[in-house]
């Protein structure tokens, strides 16, 4: 979250990023980029899904070494990256140490490729975590091409494997930011929305994947002090509150199986909600920061705050697993089975 930022300064800085922001010109398009994967597993895919590691801290390096652990026992074949891959703010150029402390040093012994979407902090503007410069994802996606286990061809992406799964990768940085993006263009209600809003509902449609699975950092629904889109934060203005990733995320709600996001440092796993009928949502935000307890009681199949840890889902063509893990200080992991979703 962004550290004691009220929106006053938003208010007095709206005009001058008007002023100075650079402008996207003609149609705006989300193009649909599919991201090229090793051959996986057909049958039964593995996967780690993690969010908010990017500390630099004990805390990130205690869950990579649970990670690894589970991983050699249980088998991984695929990681998921839910944001917010940098504290406090994103690298600005794709030579970035950063990539090398905080992703290719701790994650790379895994040997498995991971789907990346941007979070706030990584398209850091004025203050870490405003979410305002979208720039930081494009640097992101210019670091995949330089080492191959960062999964991330675009900002918004498709990532089959196979007949049984695929995955469906959005940008919802711009349509909750703490201040003004700097491209008009890509805010909330505005074309880059619409567009990769329509993207997204006709990607999702038109699988023919036994499993669909949404990837982004904010979440639909939490108990965390982030809340649910539309309600973000309790926060003053209409662009910050997320009603434009609540609604970016209906365009998938009752096709998609499961929406995977992070923004909030906790797990957890819902049943399918009113507002999102037929699809469930997961919160894996705490691979690198811990935030405090639940401030809402929305009903959850699983939920574990206050405690770093991870999820993996074991999927195949009859069922979708989510196991959560949670990370002791003194390294001991905790697993439990936090859903099963099931095809006829």
């Amino acid at each position: 979250m962004l550290p004691r930022l009220r929106m006053g300064l938003a208010l007095v800085l709206g005009g001058f990023l008007v002023a100075c922001a650079p402008r996207l010109t003609g149609a705006v398009t989300v193009t649909d980029v599919r991201a090229a994967l090793p051959a996986l597993p057909a049958e039964r895919l593995r996967v780690l899904v993690m969010g908010d590691q990017g500390t630099g801290t004990e805390v990130q390096r205690r869950v990579a070494a649970a990670m690894r652990e589970v991983c050699a026992r249980e088998g991984c074949d695929l990681g998921v990256g839910l944001g917010d891959h940098f504290y406090p703010a994103g690298p600005k150029d794709a030579s970035s140490p950063l990539f090398r402390e905080r992703f290719a040093d701790v994650y790379g012994p895994l040997g498995v490729p991971f789907l990346m979407v941007p979070g706030n902090h990584d398209e850091s503007w004025l203050v870490g975590g405003d979410g305002a410069d979208a720039r930081g994802a494009e640097v992101q996606v210019a670091y995949s091409a330089l080492n191959a286990q960062w999964v991330m061809p675009g900002r918004s992406y498709r990532a089959p494997v196979g007949a049984l799964a695929e995955f469906f990768a959005v940008d919802t940085t711009p349509l909750a930011a703490y201040l003004p993006g700097l491209r008009p263009a890509e805010r909330p209600g505005g074309a880059w929305d619409a567009a990769q809003r329509a993207w997204l509902a006709g990607a999702v449609r038109g699988s023919g994947a036994r499993w669909r699975l949404v990837l982004g950092h904010h979440p639909l629904f939490s108990n965390g002090k982030h809340g649910d889109a539309g309600r973000y934060d309790n926060l003053p203005l209409t662009f910050q509150k997320g009603g434009a990733v609540r609604d970016l995320y209906g365009a998938a709600c009752g096709v998609a199986d499961m929406i995977l996001s992070g923004h909030v440092h906790a797990l957890e796993v819902f049943a399918p909600q009113p507002g999102c009928a037929g699809t469930w949502t997961a919160v894996s935000g705490a691979a690198g920061e811990v935030g405090g307890g639940p401030v809402s009681a929305r009903p959850a199949a699983f939920a574990a705050f206050g405690q770093p840890g991870f999820l993996r889902l074991e999927i195949t063509p009859d069922t979708l697993t989510v196991w959560a893990y949670t990370v002791a200080e003194d390294g001991v992991v905790t697993a439990r089975q936090a859903a099963r979703l099931r095809k006829g």
